[in-house]
Formats: C-alpha cells, structure tokens, sequence
C-alpha cells in the first residue's frame, strides 16, 4: 500500500501538465530543463515521508537498492508516456531517408544474444547497413557483428553504463557521413525510416541531444546536479557536433570522465542513460535538447500495440517502440512492413 502510494504521489508530480503549460514544460529548449522536476513542494515532501517511512523498516542494503528501483522505474514510466502523450507522432522531413546517416548504437550482453538481438537482427535491423550497426556486448557472437568490450562487464549497472561509453567511442571513431548516434536497447524496435526522416529535420552541425529528457530529477533523486537525463526507455540521440565535441581527440579522458559519472551515487548510481547524460551535457554544455517524437506504446500494453499497428500497418508516425518481446517483435515487423494504401 506504501509503494501504490509512493507512484501514485510521483504519476501526480510528473504527469502531463494542462494544455497552458504543456509548451513550457515540453520544449525541451535548454532553458527549459529545471522545469523536469516535481511540481510542488508538497508532492515532494509525501514522497519523501513515504520513504522515509520505507527506509526505517529496511535492514540490508539489497532491499534500499530495490526500494530505489522501484520509485525510480515508476517516475520513468510517468516521464516517459508523458513525452509520448505530448508527440505521439513523428513529424517527418520530406524525401527518402540518407543511407548511413544514423549510427544505431545497440547495447546488449551474450545472456540474450539468441532471443532479444536475434529478433532485432530478424526485423527492423535486418536493412540497416553493417557499417550503421554498433552492436556492444561481452562476448562475440559467431553471426552477428558485435563489438566486444572487453573493459566492461556483463552486469547491468556499472557494465552496461561502460558499454554504452564504449559504443559512443566507437561512433565517434566511424567513418563515414553520419549524421546521428542513437543509442538504444536490444528490446527496441525501430521504424527506421521514420527515425531518420525525423532527425533529419535538425542540423547536425549543431551541438544536439535528442530525447525524452528530465529522468531522474525528480525526489528522492537528483542525478544530473538535479536536472536528471535522458530516459533511456525511449532512446537518445546526439549528433555528430555533440558526439565529435565530447569525444574526438580526447577519448582517454571522455572515458574517465563517464567512469567518475558513472560510479558517483549522486550524480547516476550507475544507471547508463543517467551516467551518459551527465558526461555528454559536463563536456558539451550548450548541447541543446530536443523531443524525440513518435514513441509508439511500449510492450507492457501488446494488445493495445498491435491494435495500433493492424490500424496503421507501415503508414505509422511512429519512430521507436520499448520492451518489445522477441514474438512480439517479429509480429509488428510483419505489419509495420506491409505495404498497403497509405504507404
């Protein structure tokens, strides 16, 4: 009953505002980005009686970490079908998408080589160039290209943070015309297509992170010096300014900084998206932030998804779907590349 409380405070504090605030709060310009808190004093001093309340009766540090998750997972759930609900569609540049312009930095581990990134490499990865892939991992694998990190662990925390700093070094070091780096899980599913019609409508000269931002900044947290991240649930982009800028030239100490990041409880308690946001906005200061549009329903809601997609089929403005399933996925792939009227 505590818990229900607890999300119930953080759904209140982070849901959508009214349609008089919702373009100052979902700019995402950055002069908007204090805005990502909670909304008043008050939701932040009952969710803080509630944990203080939690935190009294726990012994072990195991149950303040799962305590923690859970708070945390809610309040990025509530932030993230916030963005959706404000840009559920992608507006889309005009033309065909540039061959190569997206790097899709895909972080996973062996653990799910055979399920979650066979599915991916079965679908929508399936027609994206070789060269675009930076698939990260621990382990080789005999038929897909991952790149092994052999500095990082498999673990979750502080090994996939490392992955991901790992795949960004290697974007940067990629040859090519690029334009993007998107960095996302091996339970996305990408309409690429749309993806990149869609950040094709920014320069990519300009120093840019794209996203669903404000992650974290919400009590009991305040990674980020209180302004949190990226949430990772929908993917971020940076463009290759933002990447060359905080990379390039310096990767020794692009990565020692990540490290110093990822390991301080305040500014990330080890979380990736949290770790990667305070490094890239620490060496790119006036890196801009922009909404991701087109998150399409994540897979908790398969029936409400798929209901979407048998109405959309390939014509959807979606851009990226999160914890997809592997059957799942291969379900959507089936509707999302059939072509028909509105295609």
């Amino acid at each position: 009953m505590l818990l229900f409380t607890i999300f119930a405070v953080i759904a209140v504090a982070f849901a959508t505002p009214s349609a008089s605030s919702t373009d100052s709060e979902c700019s995402y310009q950055r002069d908007s980005l204090a805005l990502m808190q909670m909304d008043t004093a008050q939701h932040r001093d009952q969710l803080l009686q509630a944990d203080d309340e939690l935190r009294a009766g726990e012994n072990t540090s195991g149950a303040r970490r799962k305590r923690q998750e859970q708070i945390y997972w809610q309040a990025s759930l509530v932030r993230m079908a916030s963005c959706r609900e404000h840009a559920p569609q992608a507006k889309l540049a005009d033309g065909v998408p540039m061959a190569g312009s997206v790097l899709y930095v895909i972080k996973t581990y062996s653990g799910v080589y055979n399920t979650k990134l066979r599915a991916v490499m079965e679908t929508w990865a399936a027609k994206v160039p070789e060269s675009s892939l930076l698939i990260i991992g621990d382990q080789p694998h005999e038929k897909y290209p991952v790149h092994v990190a052999d500095e990082c662990g498999a673990d979750p925390n502080l090994g996939l943070a490392c992955r991901v700093a790992h795949g960004v070094e290697l974007a940067a070091k990629t040859p090519g015309n690029w334009s993007w780096v998107l960095v996302i899980d091996d339970d996305h599913y990408v309409k690429t297509e749309n993806l990149e019609l869609f950040l094709a409508r920014f320069d990519a000269n300009k120093l840019l992170g794209v996203g669903c931002y404000g992650c974290g900044s919400g009590e009991p947290f305040h990674f980020c010096h209180g302004k949190g991240g990226f949430c990772g649930g929908c993917g971020y982009a940076f463009s290759r300014a933002a990447v060359m800028k905080a990379v390039a030239g310096h990767e020794a100490d692009f990565r020692a900084e990540h490290l110093a990041m990822a390991k301080s409880r305040e500014l990330s308690e080890q979380r990736e998206d949290m770790a990667m946001s305070c490094t890239m906005t620490s060496r790119v200061p006036n890196m801009d932030i922009q909404l991701l549009e087109g998150h399409g329903i994540d897979g908790h809601n398969v029936e409400d998804l798929m209901t979407e997609l048998r109405r959309d089929g390939c014509g959807t403005k979606s851009t990226i779907w999160h914890w997809i399933q592997p059957d799942t996925m291969q379900a959507m792939h089936k509707l999302i590349t059939t072509d028909g009227p509105s295609c």
